[in-house]
This record gives C-alpha cells, structure tokens and sequence, in this order.
C-alpha cells in the first residue's frame, strides 16, 4: 500500500524543468526583453512615425524633388541594404532561440553572423552618404535630399547604437552570466528589429517611386 502511494505521489509530480526545455513563464508586466526596451522601442517607434509623417507631408509638397531623388537613388542599393539589415535580423533571433535552448555554439555563430551583416548595412550606408555627398547631394541641395540624408541618418544612428549592444551581448554568450538573460538578449534583439521595422517604411518613400 505505502508503495503504491509512493508511485501515485511521484506521477503526479510536476517535473522541474530546465533551462534547455523550457523558459519560465513572465508576468505580463514583466515581457520577453523587460519592460525597460519595450518602453524604449515605443518610444522610438513614435519618433519615427512622425519622421515617416514629416517625410510623407514633404514628398506630397515637392513630388518634383523627391523625384529627382528616387530617380538619383539606385534601387539595387536599396535592395541590398534590405537584404543585409533583414538578414541579419532573422540571424539574430536565431541567436536568441539558440541561447534559449542553451546551444551556446549555435548562439555565438548566429551573433557572428548577425554581427557580420549588420556592418555590411553600415559600410553600405556609410559609402552612400560619401558618395552622395561628392554627387553634390548633400545636405543643402535641396529639401528633398535632406529628407533622405537625415531619415536615413536617424534610422543609420540606431542601426550603429544596435550594432553595439549586439556586440556586447554576443561578447558575453556563454561566457558570463546575464542577471536577467531575457532582457540583455532578447530586449537588444527587439532594439535591432525595432531598425528592420524603420526601415519597412523608409524603404517605399525614398526607393519606390
């Protein structure tokens, strides 16, 4: 009888569960990348819609100009710096799923890589600017450059402060411990998205016609 009371207690027993097999469940006040970046990435996303907004209202103003814009712009640049920006954002939330699974290998290679095209969009941006600014387009040439050269420079600061934290974390992966892993890993993750989604919308008012 002891026995089979035993046997009954342990099956009814919740198994504890591992960092590898599941992640405890947060508080609806407390989300994946911490309440903090949440407020930071809100913040942020309100400055860029009324960027986006200012934008919009010019282009309707001067359609002449930004069309002398979009005719100047390549739109194999802009496609590339698509591919390097998004590319590196699905590569780090593959960082961020590895390191929950405690594949700390896997973590550091997608940081890597992450890392690796998320420079790319940098020097990309970095030439464009020079070489705008040596076509004659820099700032001063006309409002509708300036739009571009400072939407695209607001979105290019944030992609650089992103790059940084990303850095940092991927320094510290399997290395030494987070006091709150979810939100050093997962709250720069949802910072450097925060870049893909600006850039969603950057993207069709300055490349598309």
């Amino acid at each position: 009888m002891i026995h089979v009371t035993a046997i009954a207690r342990r099956s009814c027993q919740i198994p504890r569960m591992t960092s590898s097999s599941a992640r405890p469940l947060r508080a609806l006040d407390d989300p994946p990348g911490g309440v903090l970046f949440w407020l930071i990435v809100g913040l942020e996303l309100v400055a860029f819609a009324i960027v986006f907004g200012l934008v919009a209202v010019m282009r309707s103003g001067d359609p002449a100009g930004f069309h002398e814009v979009h005719a100047a712009l390549d739109p194999r640049l802009g496609l590339a710096l698509t591919a390097l920006l998004f590319g590196s954002g699905w590569a780090v939330a593959e960082a961020v799923h590895a390191f929950r699974e405690d594949a700390i290998v896997r973590a550091r290679r997608a940081y890597a890589l992450g890392l690796v095209l998320g420079l790319g969009f940098v020097a990309l941006k970095v030439w464009d600017f020079v070489h705008k600014a040596r076509s004659g387009f820099g700032l001063g040439a006309s409002d509708a450059w300036d739009a571009y050269l400072l939407a695209t420079g607001f979105h290019f600061a944030h992609v650089v402060v992103a790059l940084v934290m990303l850095a940092w974390v991927a320094l510290r992966v399997g290395r030494t411990r987070f006091e709150d892993p979810e939100t050093s890993v997962a709250g720069t993750a949802l910072f450097w998205h925060m870049c893909d989604v600006a850039w969603i919308f950057l993207f069709p008012l300055f490349f598309a016609a």
